[in-house]
């Protein structure tokens, strides 16, 4: 049987045009390679080289025989390049889930610096509310599932990601339009609309938990809505709204944005990434290093 280590050999005489040149760029022996030559073409019952004083040239038969060698051995390398690509997660694809917009923000960014470094990487998007994202992640149907805030899923592993900023959303014409930064008791004065998609329900909490009293409690009201349309309803007057800086690509007009700010700065809204412990997909794997470069995270939970 011809090896595939003969079928190199060949190639690279052929390739330097002498036994003598082509083991020194092989790295081996003259006599080595000229042994290993001189056993492929008994086994075929073919002279491959002429043995000349100026080196070795192919036979008719031989250059036939070389054009398919060096074929399998191109085809080869190209397989085991391909292999460990898949192994390095160079190549590939990653299912990542999201409930936010992507129009702006650091989810935004995140993928295009992402997709932009590792351009032989296909990215599958999907946006669903939380509740979908963690069970198809739990399923397998998603690598990841990237959320704002926290959820206690002991059976996911999950990181803290990056932040955005919390900003408020209002029509062009309302009082706020005169201040610079907003906070939170400016908040208590206004009707503020929500959506029961995600991130309306965490920016509930998040109200609530933040101005909310015994006594006194943020006037919400949710609408059953998509968060353009929720924009929409914004623009024509019928209140305000929170959300993450991942809307400002939207481009809905009559809307101003303004930052809302606590005693420490501007308040900001955390990202986690969840998935499967037993996830093998050397993409993901790739993905999470990335994102960990990016905005200089902590190791991983053990």
């Amino acid at each position: 049987m011809i090896e595939l280590r003969q079928l190199r050999y060949l190639v690279a005489a052929s390739e330097a045009g002498s036994f003598n040149r082509a083991a020194r760029k092989l790295g081996i022996k003259q006599t080595t390679l000229s042994r290993h030559i001189l056993q492929v073409e008994q086994r075929l019952g073919m002279i491959i080289f002429d043995r000349t004083t100026r080196g070795a040239v192919p036979t008719h038969d031989g250059a036939n025989y070389l054009l398919t060698a060096k074929r399998l051995v191109s085809e080869f390398d190209q397989l085991n390049h391909w292999v460990r690509q898949k192994k390095d997660g160079i190549i590939g694809q990653v299912a990542i889930g999201f409930h936010t917009s992507i129009s702006a923000g650091n989810l935004r960014g995140t993928l295009a610096a992402f997709r932009g470094a590792n351009p032989e990487i296909h990215i599958d998007y999907a946006e669903r509310d939380r509740t979908h994202l963690l069970r198809d992640v739990e399923c397998g149907m998603l690598d990841i599932a990237i959320l704002i805030g926290e959820v206690p899923e002991p059976d996911l592993k999950h990181q803290t990601l990056w932040s955005d900023r919390i900003i408020v959303v209002f029509p062009e014409a309302h009082p706020l339009t005169t201040m610079e930064q907003i906070v939170f008791s400016d908040l208590l004065r206004e009707t503020i609309v929500l959506s029961t998609s995600d991130p309306g329900p965490q920016i509930h909490k998040l109200l609530t938990a933040k101005i909310g009293t015994p006594f006194l409690q943020p006037h919400i009201e949710v609408r059953d809505v998509s968060r353009e349309t929720l924009m929409c309803i914004v623009a024509m007057g019928e209140g305000i709204t929170l959300t993450s800086e991942a809307v400002l690509g939207l481009g809905i007009t009559g809307l101003q944005y303004r930052d809302l700010v606590e005693s420490t700065g501007q308040f900001r809204a955390g990202y986690s990434g969840y998935w499967r412990e037993d996830n093998r997909n050397p993409v993901l794997t790739r993905f999470l290093k990335f994102v960990r470069e990016r905005y200089s995270l902590p190791p991983l939970r053990s």
